[in-house]
């Protein structure tokens, strides 16, 4: 209402207004500015807005003399006189006499078209609420009605008719997840009715207010009396069996799938039926198999793309040979199994699942160096002396056959009395020095890894990285990939090198009698390895060229470089181009970086589990910072970061170990409380 018919307002008037969505009929008792003090129908004294008056009658009540019983009875009988005249009012018919005039109507012509009778205020209330009711025929605005064209209508008829059925599935899916929320066991069934609604609730877990249906699951949510939380779709999705209690929603979040599509596995089963035969190999294919090689790695490790090989020659020097996994060779550039392996980027390693970069009977058959088979190769060969020094090195691409597959366990039983793998790891000892001699920082951080068992066993060990065949694997393979990028650089042609720049020491120097601290420490000051198309210096590697192609089942990137590196060898076009190159950096970047952040994510998911499988109460910390507010930790049975609240006053020591309470734990939630012991 208009603040001038506020003010002709007077005691005694009798007013309509909204009043929890329904309009209601109260008793003007005074008027103060734009606000009124109402007596609504329900017996309820409300201040009220001016603007909120839909209509008003002039005095009709006699406030000074009647009883506040009285005034509400009298406006019951009011609304009731004029819902009666509702049922009269034919809201289509007076539509259907006006339909086609522009302007609006007010209530009040409206009510001199719709009824024969004398119209009173009871005809023009009962004419504005029927409207007002309307959501079909007429349109209000400025408080007339204008009525709609034909063609609104019947839009507006489809516009209903959408709303209804929505309300009717918001209704029906309500009550269905409320039943679904009150049960206390799975259902192990889920209904096909439903399936809409359940891709609704895995948007809404992984991409919370951000997924499409976020407004519509809050409707249904609200209705069935059930928290709008993204905890609340899951527990959901875990009753009705659709995940589980340790579904990985950090890997749904990157649309990465542990299957391979249908046409995929297909054409990988075809190249893994044609084993390779020596005897047909083209010319600029080496034969190797009389060479003593051999894989080590993990006891569970089933995509094995290295291998090595030591033989001694005359005037005391030897014979290195680093055997890496022609992948490209039966993955080719822009295939269909290119192309998912570019999106996938790397092979993806997890407590509880294992989901390669390429199907499996590439990545576990054909490619991978299985002993007693033969397999295509790209070999390092390097001749070095007895003191370690590069006399001469050649890369070929060959046909090897390997001899053994050895265990990292293994190999460390075994060193001492195995003159080959005294000398590999001899001689890799000589290589470290080298580098260390050239500059490079060694901070050897061992690595707790996680297992699950299919009994859902949590199994934690310790991986140390300086047991010597750990080190004789990685130094052989720091010197294939350097030789990979000096050939590159040396013919100028563009890969991906990867670089690191200038590497800060420690100037905040703390003491702690724990060597892990400073580690920590220092790792923090080192520039992060970066991809480029031209070879940069790689810093705490401690060489000037520098690429990776020792893992190409594994990553897409070596992949890349191994198609590089072959074409230079066959002298052949090479087939990418800078500019190639430089996109594949750019996608490689984005996508590994959400990749690498789900891996460490979900490994500490399944410590904190195991926290709470062996019911943790205590534990060390090494103490590596502290502000005003927090002490930030290193739980070094775990090497998991947490941090601890400090209270004003407390001055914790930087490289001291303390013991901490366990206060809190929930892996779902990323929650891990501690507390001073």
């Amino acid at each position: 209402m208009s603040r001038q018919n506020v003010q002709n307002l007077g005691a005694g008037s009798v007013l309509e207004f909204f009043d929890a969505k329904e309009i209601t009929v109260g008793a003007c008792l005074a008027v103060k500015g734009q606000r009124l003090t109402v007596l609504s129908m329900n017996n309820r004294e409300i201040n009220l807005a001016g603007s909120r008056v839909l209509h008003a009658t002039g005095p009709l009540l006699e406030v000074g003399t009647m009883t506040r019983d009285e005034m509400v009875h009298r406006l019951h009988s009011i609304d009731l006189a004029r819902k009666n005249l509702m049922e009269r009012a034919d809201v289509e018919e007076l539509w259907s006499l006006l339909e086609g005039q522009e302007e609006g109507f007010s209530a009040q012509e409206c009510a001199e078209f719709m009824f024969s009778d004398a119209i009173t205020e009871d005809h023009v209330a009962a004419t504005q609420r029927s409207l007002l009711a309307d959501r079909l025929f007429f349109q209000h605005k400025e408080g007339n009605f204008y009525p709609r064209s034909l063609e609104k209508v019947q839009q507006r008829k489809d516009e209903i008719q959408r709303e209804e059925e929505k309300a009717a599935r918001i209704e029906e899916s309500s009550r269905w997840l409320q039943t679904i929320w009150t049960r206390k066991t799975k259902t192990g069934r889920v209904d096909e009715a439903h399936r809409d609604l359940i891709e609704n609730l895995q948007q809404f877990c992984l991409h919370g207010q951000e997924a499409p249906s976020y407004s519509y699951l809050k409707e249904i949510f609200k209705k069935a009396n059930i928290p709008p939380l993204q905890q609340s779709a899951f527990r959901i999705l875990v009753r009705l069996g659709v995940w589980d209690e340790d579904e990985n929603l950090l890997l749904h979040s990157l649309d990465i799938s542990s299957d391979f599509p249908e046409r995929l596995k297909a054409k990988a089963l075809e190249l893994s039926s044609k084993p390779p035969d020596a005897a047909a190999q083209p010319a600029h294919r080496r034969d190797l198999r009389d060479l003593h090689a051999m894989t080590i790695d993990s006891a569970q490790t089933r995509d094995l793309d290295d291998a090595l090989s030591i033989r001694p020659l005359n005037d005391g020097r030897y014979e290195i040979g680093v055997h890496i996994a022609d992948a490209a060779e039966y993955v080719a550039k822009g295939d269909v199994l290119d192309e998912e392996a570019q999106s996938r980027t790397t092979s993806i390693y997890l407590p509880d699942a294992k989901i390669p970069m390429l199907p499996t009977p590439l990545s576990e058959g054909i490619c991978s160096l299985h002993s007693g088979v033969d397999r295509l190769a790209i070999s390092f060969l390097m001749q070095v002396d007895h003191e370690g020094n590069l006399l001469e090195h050649e890369i070929c691409q060959s046909v090897i056959h390997i001899k053994e597959r050895l265990t990292y366990d293994q190999v460390n039983e075994r060193i001492r009395e195995t003159p080959s793998l005294q000398w590999l790891h001899r001689l890799a000892l000589v290589q470290r020095e080298k580098r260390k001699a050239r500059g490079a920082i060694n901070l050897p951080l061992p690595e707790i890894q996680v297992r699950v068992l299919p009994s859902g066993m949590i199994q934690l060990s310790r991986h140390e990285k300086e047991t010597p065949s750990q080190l004789t694997v990685s130094e052989w393979m720091i010197a294939a990939n350097s030789l990979a990028a000096a050939y590159l650089a040396e013919l100028g042609i563009p890969s991906l090198y990867r670089g690191q720049d200038e590497c800060r020491p420690e100037r905040d120097f703390v003491h702690s009698d724990h060597e892990i601290f400073h580690f920590y420490r220092q790792r923090r000051l080192f520039a992060r390895a970066e991809l480029d198309t031209q070879p940069r210096a790689h810093c705490s590697l401690g060489i000037q060229h520098y690429t990776t192609v020792t893992s190409p089942i594994r990553r897409y990137a070596d992949l890349i470089v191994q198609r590089q590196l072959k074409s230079a060898l066959r002298q052949e076009a090479c087939p990418y181009s800078e500019e190639e190159l430089k996109q594949i950096i750019i996608q490689l970047g984005t996508v590994q970086s959400r990749i690498f952040s789900m891996q460490r994510k979900w490994t500490r998911y399944w410590m904190l589990k195991h926290m709470e499988q062996e019911d943790v109460q205590s534990l060390n910390a090494l103490v590596l910072d502290q502000n005003g507010r927090f002490a930030h930790l290193l739980l070094v049975d775990y090497l998991m970061e947490t941090n601890l609240p400090v209270q004003e006053g407390m001055e914790l020591q930087r490289g001291g170990m303390i013991k901490v309470q366990v206060e809190r734990i929930n892996p779902r939630e990323d929650i891990l409380r501690v507390q001073l012991a």
